[in-house]
């Protein structure tokens, strides 16, 4: 479906969908190539090569201009993993000087960040959100498919010595693979000023589906467990907007975060739109409706092209995402995180 036009003088300021719900976050996925093998992401490993289409240094800068005009203020760069993209760097930096653009961030596994950071703080980058689904190495390569840990925990510490804040560290739990891990996880909150998230295991890998059943730990059994054994968290108040609901162990230096889509869907706040590495515009990361952006970005005016779709894009965003278990017809690797 072609996005009907919109003449540029009768263009809203805002990005609302059908319910009200107000779009401001971009996630931009620029590869879906990773140095990891995380079953819950990309459970074939066949993510070596670029997809056709895939996104251009420009294509990103378009995006960005044009969501940047209907008062998108947030951009995070995924994958995949996107330091693997060595035009990162330009890309963050257009995003950077984008009039509005207000917050960039990347959502990594840390691997990279030691020998790519100068440049990517030079760019104008303002946060990293970092994987860690294990502290344990052992359990870590089981659950990264042969990841090695050091340069992981090195990309915390860089992060905290170079006071990106907040720094948020993302695991998601599988029962059976790193459930043994999420007390040690939450103790990183207790000295540091790091954000522990614990992630629903969503079924975005096409997991068999009584395998997935039996491995998905909804997200009051993690609560229950680490109140076991640390006390009552504490309630952090947040922006409402946020797919965490975020706590604290009593006196630690940082946070504990849950999200729960699957269990406790947050679809009502949702003020996310995505953009795949194959130039897809995602309404929503739990459904397979997606928009074409090829046209848009090749038109003589890509700009206003992207506004058009973004609009449609907004109009197509559903109520709630499909957060059943379901064959998708792409997993989470070719959509982005």
């Amino acid at each position: 479906m072609q996005p009907a036009k919109l003449e540029s003088r009768s263009r809203p300021t805002e990005l609302i969908d059908r319910f009200g719900r107000v779009i401001r976050d971009l996630r931009i996925s620029v590869t879906p190539r990773c140095n990891f093998h995380c079953s819950y992401c990309d459970p074939l490993g066949d993510h070596h090569a670029e997809p056709k289409g895939v996104l251009s240094v420009r294509d990103v800068d378009n995006f960005v201009k044009a969501a940047s005009l209907l008062g998108m203020d947030a951009a995070r760069f995924t994958g995949g993993e996107p330091l693997l993209r060595k035009e990162l760097p330009e890309m963050i930096a257009n995003a950077a000087m984008t009039p509005g653009v207000k917050d960039i961030a990347v959502t990594t596994n840390g691997t990279l960040f030691r020998r790519r950071h100068k440049e990517l703080l030079e760019a104008g980058l303002n946060r990293v959100n970092i994987s860690l689904d294990a502290l344990e190495p052992s359990v870590f390569r089981h659950a990264t498919g042969g990841g090695e840990i050091a340069p992981v925990l090195d990309a915390i510490d860089l992060a905290l010595e170079l006071g990106l804040h907040p720094v948020k560290l993302n695991a998601v739990l599988i029962r059976g693979v790193n459930d043994t891990e999420l007390v040690k996880l939450a103790r990183m909150s207790l000295d540091r000023p790091l954000h522990v998230r614990f992630i629903e295991y969503m079924h975005l890998n096409n997991a068999d589906l009584e395998v997935y059943r039996r491995a998905f730990m909804p997200g009051s059994e993690v609560r229950a467990l680490l109140e076991r054994e640390f006390g009552m968290l504490e309630v952090v108040p947040t922006d409402p907007s946020s797919p965490a609901r975020v706590f604290k162990i009593q006196g630690s230096q940082g946070t504990l975060g849950f999200i729960n889509p699957i269990s406790e869907p947050f679809c009502g706040a949702c003020s996310r739109m995505r953009l795949t590495a194959d130039r897809k515009v995602r309404p929503c990361l739990l459904t397979d409706r997606e928009l074409d952006a090829s046209s848009a970005f090749d038109s003589s005016n890509p700009i206003e092209a992207l506004i058009d779709t973004l609009l449609e894009a907004a109009h197509q965003k559903g109520r709630m995402g499909d957060v059943l278990p379901q064959i998708r017809e792409r997993t989470m690797v070719a959509i982005g995180g």
